[in-house]
């Protein structure tokens, strides 16, 4: 197991499941400009912004 280094998350993650591994440490960019996907763009999946996490669906 392993640690989460984001400060929003600090959750332990298995390494070895390549989705974890994704959602903790893959940054996700959006084309999007609101001020929730700024505050996202380069975060992993797991990064906390405001109320939900940070993804970037098709806008």
């Amino acid at each position: 197991m392993t640690i989460c280094t984001t400060p929003t998350c600090r959750r332990e993650y298995d390494e070895t499941n390549l989705e974890e591994v994704k959602h903790h440490t893959e940054p996700v960019f959006c084309a999007e400009t609101s001020k929730r996907c700024n505050r996202c763009n380069g975060q992993p999946s797991c990064y906390l912004c405001g109320d939900s996490w940070c993804k970037c669906s098709g806008h």
